[in-house]
């Protein structure tokens, strides 16, 4: 067993995300539009083969792009104009720019200070660790006027935030250990970051701000989630504003040449809002006309509605579905183009569709119903946007259709050919109820390679709650897409070990109802434990393979937190698990996180909700894992949580990786091998073979 181990070892190998270039063709289109204009490049991949295509959307054509139009045209840590004129960086907390033509600098601001910087991260969210492995730095967050000639940024405030500390206990320099303090809130903290607006021009270097009150960044800036914009007169700054916990959103105009300010339009709310499905989305659009199209889950589902100028407001959309993103806006035909999800009767809800509507409501119209999910990449003009169709059994096609919606030329079709030639079978998606025994739940079952229905297998669940995304795969490996737990997805791998992989989208998770997501805030249960339990019981019943006396679970971050809380909430189910990076404990985690989706410190029993409470139930094998330079889900998390295994007399098992932040780089493949092996001699019950894998690629930063 053990020689056809090393063999399945080396399939899964094939199979990691970084590899999966090599075997899927022209996985999908990524539109970079250039400037404000209707022309776009992408690279085309196949195997160790690429190029770059420029596409003139207007007219219809495609061609090999030349190097100088597509090459980035300013250094990784500045942020170019969109005509790349001028480039603005950040040095010891004040902005410079250059101009690129002539190579001369200018200092923009001089009275930047440690923790009250222009254009900074927050420290939370900064990945200052990742920056100084890779040796980078992070371009400051501004955000361009179309014409180039001037820009709007923030003035961070993090002077009254409380401190975190890590230590790098191994430089790789060498030398003492080196201390890494930096400032990082957590539920209940006094105070969070906050930021204040101003409006620069690139040539003059005069400035303007903006005058109201400092805007909450509890976690990520606005400019950040891409909540900041210029109107398409560039008479006005529009921007997307939170309390803290998010109870109270805002939308407000910047007149940039005075620094006034006035709110277009709000909402309030007991829960926590969202201005789209998912956190980083902004369905959010101002009109020429002055209407504000607005998405919301007033109704307990995501629709889109239009405030007047008077303040009248206009219900768009209705129904139990749900609106996605708005896509284009065409305001000569007063139409509006968007996904929504679950919209026909019997259709998947977490599938996306095209439609449009009328921006005085009515009839919406489908313009796609084939059963794929369709993800829109439009341009600035909003006159054309790239449409990448896939499912997580159908290889992406990408085309390019007009604001109507209307097909101009397909691009590109993706060849999977070599990924099922390497054993990779798409997951089934089925539907269960959840534990309620009413709502249904989506999971995706992957078979194990060379499948063998008169045999059982050990089962391996993959874990990611939420709440801001969904995690069964909706989508081909590598079509883009929307953000779900995918992005820590490795069940194909477990598979070609010999695994049977389910993941299970529980109460709690995103791109559902708002009550279903906002479950976690009533109950305290982030994974919902039993809706899982109920889930692979269901499927086992009409699938004896699925060996039930076997199931391991496994997830990172948030999903770490999920799979060691299965294993002390279900004891008696889940056998063995790997938690990597998890936020075991919401009390030292990030303050925007446990406050938002869960509520203030007050409104919600952290105590409880944390895994330390629960240490007395753990029976089977559990492998914690953390890395000793997190700077976002901190190690802290884990440690607490053994200290309390340890309190309760426990075996378990710890890795900690060292010089690694949140997302394990370096040491990514010595991890994920030591996870493969842990399941394997303790789920399996076989000897892993003596294998080691290939160093991960540093993370790529480079767009498309």
């Amino acid at each position: 067993m053990t020689s056809d181990l090393h063999a399945r070892y080396a399939t899964a190998e094939s199979l990691l995300p970084h590899n999966l270039k090599k075997l899927i063709a022209t996985p999908r289109v990524a539109a970079n539009w250039i400037d404000d204009t209707d022309t776009f490049w992408y690279r085309n991949e196949s195997g160790d083969r690429h190029e770059h295509v420029l596409v003139d959307a207007q007219a219809g054509t495609k061609r090999p792009a030349l190097e100088h139009e597509w090459q980035d045209r300013s250094r990784p840590d500045e942020a170019a104009s969109p005509d790349g004129r001028w480039a603005v960086s950040l040095r010891a907390h004040d902005l410079w720019i250059r101009d690129t033509t002539t190579g001369a600098e200018r200092r923009l601001t001089t009275d930047g200070i440690e923790a009250y910087d222009y254009g900074g991260m927050t420290d939370a969210a900064a990945g200052r660790v990742m920056l100084e492995n890779l040796g980078l730095a992070a371009p400051p967050l501004v955000e361009w006027s179309p014409d180039s000639t001037r820009f709007v940024t923030h003035r961070l405030d993090q002077r009254k935030l409380e401190l975190m500390h890590l230590v790098r206990s191994a430089p790789p320099d060498g030398g003492r250990p080196r201390p890494m303090t930096y400032r990082y809130a957590v539920p209940g903290d006094e105070h969070i970051a906050t930021a204040e607006y101003f409006v620069f021009d690139a040539a003059t270097g005069k400035s303007v701000q903006a005058r109201c009150e400092p805007v909450a960044a509890s976690l990520v800036p606005p400019i950040a989630y891409g909540w900041v914009w210029w109107s398409a007169g560039q008479s006005r700054v529009y921007w997307l504003s939170g309390d803290r916990g998010d109870h109270h959103v805002a939308l407000h105009a910047l007149d940039p040449d005075t620094g006034e300010v006035t709110v277009l339009a709000e909402e309030r709310s007991d829960s926590q809002l969202l201005l789209g499905p998912q956190q980083m989305d902004r369905n959010v659009r101002v009109l020429a006309s002055g209407e504000v199209l607005w998405w919301s889950q007033r109704s307990g589902w995501g629709h889109l509605y239009r405030y007047a100028a008077d303040g009248t407001v206009t219900a768009l959309t209705s129904g139990e579905w749900t609106v996605r993103h708005i896509v284009t806006v065409d305001e000569a035909a007063r139409r509006v183009v968007f996904t929504a999800g679950g919209r026909e009767p019997g259709s998947d809800p977490y599938l996306q569709q095209l439609c449009s509507v009328s921006l005085d409501g009515g009839e919406v119209t489908a313009i796609t119903s084939d059963g794929l999910d369709h993800h829109a990449q439009p341009s600035p003009s909003g006159r054309y946007f790239v449409d990448v169709a896939s499912r997580w059994d159908i290889p992406a096609v990408s085309v390019l259709r007009d604001s109507s919606g209307g097909v101009v030329m397909e691009l590109e079709r993706a060849d999977a050919t070599a990924l099922r030639a390497a054993g990779w079978t798409p997951p089934e998606r089925v539907v269960v109820k959840a534990a309620d025994g009413e709502t249904d739940l989506y999971c995706a079952v992957y078979r194990p390679h060379d499948f063998d229905p008169d045999r059982t297998y050990p089962v391996v669940e993959e874990i990611y709650p939420g709440p801001q995304v969904s995690c069964a795969p909706l989508r081909f490996p590598l079509s883009g897409g929307p953000l779900t737990g995918a992005m820590f997805g490795h069940a194909a791998e477990f598979a070609a070990l010999g695994f049977a992989v389910v993941v299970v989208d529980g109460h709690g998770s995103a791109l559902r109802s708002k009550d279903f997501q906002d479950a976690v805030r009533h109950s305290g249960d982030a994974p919902f434990v039993d809706d899982h339990v109920a889930a692979l019981r269901q499927l086992a019943a009409t699938r004896p393979w699925l060996d039930l006396d076997r199931v391991g679970i496994y997830g990172h971050s948030a999903g770490g937190y999920a799979s060691t809380r299965a294993m002390l909430q279900a004891p008696d189910f889940y056998k063995v698990a790997v938690s990597s990076g998890g936020n075991h404990d919401n009390r030292v985690n990030h303050a925007w996180w446990g406050e938002k989706y869960f509520g203030l410190t007050g409104e919600f029993d952290f105590d409880r909700q944390a895994n330390v409470a629960l240490a007395d139930n753990l029976k089977g094998k559990l492998l914690l894992v953390h890395g000793e330079m997190d700077d976002n889900a901190v190690p802290h998390n884990t440690m607490r949580l053994a200290d309390a295994l340890i309190q309760a007399n426990k075996d378990f098992d710890l890795l900690i990786l060292p010089n690694a932040p949140h997302h394990i780089t370096p040491h990514a493949a010595y991890w994920q091998r030591r996870r493969w092996d842990y399941f394997v001699r303790h789920l399996m019950g076989e000897q892993p073979p003596d294998y080691r894998l290939a160093e991960f690629p540093a993370p790529d930063f480079v767009l498309a």
